[in-house]
């Protein structure tokens, strides 16, 4: 019997589109024999959230919610399940995902059920328009962290390299570097390096947890299936967004080696 965790850190959502992602999930998992779904709201002040949550999660067994006193960022969120679940594989979702059919979740599952050294998996992710996200990073590196900032069609080989354009999203792969918008654990190895580095409160916490993953196991890109991201994350390019970003790189390269190159 296959059981499937999944956890949505949520910060000041709009219930309409937290109640859209729920559905969703619950419609594309309902085949699968054991399944729960936490919803973790990092928005302590916000009571009407709260509030829609606890009226989602009375009205679905499969559903928990989990309140933290205090938003203490991405990674930390999705850690208070750690001890909450008891599944062979668990997601991290976006609040901001869609997955399109069931097959897609069911193609996951089989792959990982019948390739047991991987310990995390990076689908395929598109924008709602069908053309791909370019999110499959390589190994992060002072230069390409700083070209991450400059625009332009300065040093485009170098940028495209760095998210494994031309040909790195057509077939499976050793992956180095995914997305935190959606990643399939198995649930063992999630358990086993103790989730999320917390001392990310937002950014480079998935490139981290990547390294963590194939430090012990191994991580896979697999494009056989497919997810959709509308990407939502607009404080990037804000003063604190950038504060916050180069905070995490600081905290990433003290902790893995300062890379230049």
């Amino acid at each position: 019997m296959t059981k499937v965790s999944a956890s949505i850190v949520l910060y000041n959502n709009d219930i309409v589109e937290v109640k859209k992602l729920v559905d969703n999930f619950l419609k594309v998992t309902e085949d699968i024999e054991e399944v729960a779904l936490f919803l973790v709201n990092n928005s302590p002040s916000n009571v009407e959230l709260s509030k829609a949550l606890l009226k989602i999660d009375s009205k679905n067994e499969q559903i928990f919610t989990i309140f933290p006193k205090e938003n203490k960022g991405f990674g930390a969120g999705h850690n208070t399940v750690i001890n909450k679940i008891n599944s062979d594989f668990h997601f991290i979702l976006n609040p901001d995902i869609t997955i399109a059919q069931k097959s897609d979740i069911n193609s996951m599952i089989r792959f990982m059920e019948n390739n047991e050294n991987y310990g995390l998996l990076s689908p395929l992710i598109k924008y709602p328009d069908g053309s791909i996200q370019h999110l499959l990073k390589r190994e992060s590196t002072l230069f390409d962290m700083a070209l991450r900032f400059v625009g332009g069609p300065l040093f485009k080989k170098r940028k495209q390299y760095f998210v494994s354009l031309p040909n790195g999203y057509s077939k499976i792969h050793h992956a180095e570097n995914v997305p935190g918008s959606f990643m399939m654990f198995r649930t063992k190895i999630f358990k086993e390096i103790k989730g999320f580095d917390e001392k990310y409160f937002l950014y480079m916490e998935d490139s981290d947890i990547t390294k963590k993953v194939n430090e012990i196991s191994d991580v896979v890109f697999f494009p056989n299936a497919v997810v959709y991201h509308e990407w939502q994350r607009q404080n990037r390019k804000s003063i604190r967004g950038i504060n916050q970003m180069l905070r995490s790189m600081y905290i990433y390269f003290n902790k893995w080696g300062w890379k230049l190159w």
